[in-house]
């Protein structure tokens, strides 16, 4: 809803409406059923079985660990629902040359000194004497990870093991699945269908309401567009555009294939780069989720 300055308020949102599930859609059915849905507001997300979402294994950063606490899932449930592990970081394979390796951790390096944060006093070391050692030595997360091993941080403890921060790993379709369960008994109402027509206000623009295959419609104030690379309210209805950076990120298509776990799995995501593209490996409980991305 619209005041006369053109300005949305947000005590009279009353209805949100999210088209399309997955991740993104059952991520923000699960927020906003919770802190939203009082009895006098409503969520809906409206998705069709016909329309399949890729079950691959998603590598995340370490702000999801602040999503699921807000929400209040426990961990070592979410993990379990997920088949997921726990991420220090990133490991760069051959990104600079064959051969090279460079890993990302999660958490920071060394002690911070009267302030100053630490890479400014490794780099004055290695300025003056050449001989400061490899950072990644400075940081628990990329020893831990070189190792192979993870402890998780003590909750409100001064350790030297809780410079550590860290991610997941997990089953994008199992976690949708699993918010989707907490989205519903919190309130939130599924529809399904496909979105056949958009209606908009014909003064503001704003998408009003959308209507269904199976000849429903569904009003709302806020709607929340998840339905993908199609970006079916934001692209197809609202025309809103893409900005393009092809020029910078000429690889446009993917190729994931899951396999057979080799071992234990490895405590962090590897990138490795190849003549034609890069490959990506996301270690699970149950399988490697593998990917390979290329330009057309």
């Amino acid at each position: 809803m619209r005041e006369n300055n053109g300005i949305v308020n947000a005590s009279r949102l009353e209805r949100v409406v999210i088209v399309g599930g997955g991740t993104a859609g059952w991520m923000a059915a699960a927020a906003l059923s919770r802190y939203f849905n009082d009895g006098r507001r409503t969520v809906t997300l409206i998705e069709s079985d016909a329309i399949g979402t890729v079950g691959v294994g998603e590598a995340t950063i370490p702000a999801l660990r602040n999503f699921n606490a807000m929400l209040d899932i426990p961990e070592a449930e979410f993990l379990r629902e997920t088949r997921g592990t726990c991420k220090l970081g990133i490991e760069f394979v051959n990104w600079g040359q064959l051969g090279d390796r460079y890993f990302h951790p999660f958490g920071s390096y060394g002690q911070d000194i009267h302030g100053i944060s630490f890479h400014h006093l490794y780099l004055r070391e290695r300025a003056r004497s050449g001989d400061a050692g490899d950072i990644g030595e400075y940081s628990m997360s990329t020893m831990a990870a070189r190792a192979r091993h993870f402890a998780r941080p003590a909750a409100g403890a001064q350790t030297v093991v809780n410079q550590i921060s860290y991610a997941y790993h997990f089953d994008a379709g199992l976690y949708a699945n699993y918010l989707r369960r907490m989205a519903e008994r919190q309130g939130t109402m599924r529809v399904e269908g496909k979105i056949t027509a958009v209606a908009r206000d014909g003064e503001t623009g704003d998408v009003t309401s959308v209507a269904l295959d199976n000849g429903a419609v569904v009003a709302g104030d806020l709607f929340i567009d998840c339905s993908g690379f199609r970006g079916l309210l934001i692209e197809e209805a609202l025309e809103t555009g893409y900005e393009d950076w092809s020029h910078w990120l000429p690889m446009d298509r993917a190729l994931a294939v899951p396999t057979v776990s080799p071992g234990p799995p490895d405590p962090f995501t590897r990138s490795t780069a190849h003549a034609a593209g890069w490959q990506w490996r996301i270690p699970l409980q149950h399988r490697t989720g593998n990917g390979h991305v290329f330009s057309s």
